[in-house]
């Protein structure tokens, strides 16, 4: 738990000194996007999503879907570059919000798991199978 907390306190600290330029204007625009993505697919950043986010994933999305119906469809509906813009114009409206920033950083990866985002982050990587196995053929030659 301790390195959670210590992960945490990293991250927070990443994200005031983000914070701070972005308010005064330094750091805007694609900058800002790739300093997020930075921010958020660090270590700490996983860290932090498999202790507090992970395990409630799928209680995230059945809100999500509840809370906005039409929203939810509509990004469905929306191609990849579409829906990457609109990630990251939620992130930078998480940016400017009034929470602490731990409360930021939480909402973001809330945001990241959530299925027409989870691919812009790589949050989960090490859970993944590995794809390059060889599967065995379900034809015989013989057939």
């Amino acid at each position: 738990m301790p390195d959670v907390e210590k992960a945490m306190e990293r991250l927070s600290g990443r994200m005031s000194t983000l914070d701070g330029l972005f308010q005064r204007g330094i750091v805007t625009g694609d900058h800002v996007r790739k300093q997020i993505k930075s921010l958020l697919s660090s270590r700490d950043a996983r860290t932090v999503y498999i202790e507090y986010i992970e395990r409630d994933k799928k209680a995230i999305k059945i809100l999500n879907r509840i809370e906005d119906p039409s929203g939810w469809r509509e990004l469905f509906i929306k191609n990849r570059d579409q829906r990457e813009a609109i990630f990251y114009n939620t992130l930078e409206s998480i940016m400017v919000s009034d929470c602490n920033h731990q409360n930021r950083i939480l909402r973001m990866l809330q945001l990241a798991c959530l299925p027409f985002y989870s691919g812009f982050l790589p949050l989960n990587d090490g859970n993944k199978k590995a794809s390059s196995e060889v599967k065995p053929s379900r034809v015989s030659v013989l057939d």
